[in-house]
């Protein structure tokens, strides 16, 4: 995603769902997904770590 770099992460997850859907959580996945192939580069790690910031705000209980 363009401009990635100078998002913050509100804005950024903002920028995901208008591109993905309405779920959080799975737009940021397919933007991380989307530089899948630079794992390890920067937009991929802002990408995966946002995703696992939402990810563990959604889990509840042990499951």
């Amino acid at each position: 995603m363009r401009g990635w770099e100078f998002l913050a992460e509100d804005e950024a997850i903002d920028a995901a769902i208008d591109k993905y859907g309405k779920d959080p959580t799975t737009s940021v996945a397919y933007c991380a997904f989307e530089t899948l192939g630079d794992r390890g580069g920067p937009e991929h790690r802002f990408w995966f770590d946002l995703f696992l910031k939402l990810a563990k705000s959604d889990h509840v209980g042990w499951a």
